[in-house]
């Protein structure tokens, strides 16, 4: 969350300059603060996280959850079976379904399943980025 730090530092400083009018503690703190994120973002390995599609079908989920298919971004170095587990306790009385096709009508008229699998994002590189040399660890 370094980029949101970084962010975050870009608004303090808005407040300093028009409204409590404190440069010095704005260029000791800001300073200080805003380069570590900087040089976080360059030199620290960040894990990549897992995704995982989640379906909810059947009769038991209400409305917002029926029948519809969300992407989870698990926690660093979080595995599936975790995630899974996690997720089937919050639906205590769901199946799992093993498998990654669509499911039919059967599926969708029984009482609670859950259908749970790794996916793969996409990378798509901002418009600002393309075509220049921009390090991996800034994309």
């Amino acid at each position: 969350m370094w980029e949101e730090a970084i962010t975050l530092c870009k608004e303090l400083a808005e407040q300093y300059e028009n409204e409590i009018f404190d440069y010095e503690l704005l260029s000791r703190r800001l300073q200080e603060k805003q380069a570590k994120f900087y040089e976080n973002i360059m030199t620290i390995l960040r894990p990549k996280p897992d995704y995982f599609a989640v379906g909810y079908y059947g009769q038991g989920y209400p409305p917002f959850l029926k029948d519809k298919v969300f992407i989870h971004r698990g926690k660093e170095y979080e595995r599936r079976e975790d995630f899974q587990n996690h997720l089937m306790s919050q639906f205590p009385s769901a199946v799992r379904l093993n498998t990654t096709t669509m499911p039919g009508d059967d599926i969708r008229n029984s009482p609670h399943q859950i259908q749970c699998f790794t996916v793969q994002p996409v990378l798509e590189i901002p418009p600002r980025l393309k075509n220049k040399p921009v390090p991996d660890q800034i994309i």
